[in-house]
């Protein structure tokens, strides 16, 4: 623990951290909350901390929002995750300042009116609406990858990942499989979403090849980029809400995107020995790949340059898989 300079006895000391129930006036309102404070081991007096009164505010204002049925911050940026979209580019679509939704996301207090945006926003049919209002305000990839999410996130699309094909292809239905399976190629690191898409594709395929049977039996469409899971923007979407990974964004040179970091150890009761091996063959393959450079050594798969837009990727291209 790093020493503090104490305001009252004007000592560089250390703290300690005791129990303390506050309350504080939020928009006109008393709220009490069970936290945290500072105490000056050399005069025991509180000692102001950034850090730990933030964690303070985050409470009051955590209990201020269930008062009022608003959104909490992680329920924020699930909205946010499920279209793809990085702060910045969510908050123009939004018609919002660009930093707007950053304070949201790490704890600050919405407004009422920010709060009802959000909770539309949670319905596609008006982020298409929000789309043809503020299309300008985003790049051209950004607007690729937001059709991309509202296509895969209309009525019209089939459902989550895994469906009658999978029988055929010797799997029972994983989607549970598939989310570690993300979990485990998160923990490594420069994960980012166009790379974790094709490490999850090289995984199934490549135990395919092998053993005649995928991990996840999850379904592979065709997309710009490379080989992807069906609805994989879901998947990742659930992945991130309930706390199993954390999106980053992030950049390198002159690109830019989301990074996923697993935020829990990866359940490894799931898989067989084969199936972990075939995991650690892929993640010691890719070692070091940029998202581009497994983007592109992906177009090289007779799954992807022998395919359709879109198209579901059929498991017998596994065995013309490049990596063996």
């Amino acid at each position: 623990m790093d020493k503090v300079l104490c305001s009252e006895c004007m000592q560089l000391t250390d703290y300690e951290l005791m129990p303390k129930r506050e309350t504080f006036e939020i928009r006109g309102e008393q709220v009490t909350v069970d936290t945290q404070v500072a105490i000056c081991r050399a005069c025991g007096e509180e000692i102001g901390i950034a850090e730990v009164d933030d964690v303070t505010f985050s409470a009051a204002y955590n209990v201020y929002r269930a008062r009022h049925n608003l959104l909490q911050p992680e329920q924020i940026r699930a909205i946010r995750s499920k279209y793809g979209l990085g702060q910045k580019a969510f908050a123009r679509l939004l018609g919002w300042g660009e930093v707007t939704l950053a304070r949201y996301e790490s704890g600050s207090l919405q407004s009422l009116s920010h709060d009802q945006s959000l909770r539309l926003a949670e319905d596609p049919s008006h982020v298409r609406q929000l789309l043809a209002r503020n299309a300008h305000r985003l790049t051209s990839r950004q607007l690729e990858d937001l059709d991309a999410h509202l296509n895969q996130l209309s009525p019209e699309h089939e459902d989550l990942l895994v469906r009658e094909g999978a029988a055929r292809y010797g799997a029972r239905p994983g989607v549970a499989k598939l989310r570690e399976m993300a979990v485990f190629f998160a923990g490594h690191r420069d994960t980012w979403r166009t790379k974790l898409n094709k490490l999850l594709f090289y995984a199934d395929f490549l135990h395919f090849n092998r053993h005649g049977v995928a991990i996840s039996g999850a379904r592979y469409v065709n997309m710009q980029f490379g080989p992807v899971p069906a609805d994989f923007y879901t998947l990742q979407a659930s992945l991130v809400d309930d706390t199993s990974l954390d999106e980053r964004p992030s950049t390198a040179g002159d690109c830019s995107g989301t990074v996923f970091v697993a935020n829990r150890p990866f359940d490894r009761s799931l898989f067989s020995a084969d199936e972990l091996q075939t995991l650690d063959d892929v993640a010691r393959a890719f070692d070091g790949w940029s998202a581009s450079q497994i983007s592109e050594y992906s177009h090289s798969e007779p799954a992807w340059s022998e395919t359709g837009d879109r198209d579901t990727i059929d498991y017998s291209f596994a065995q013309r898989l490049q990596l063996s």
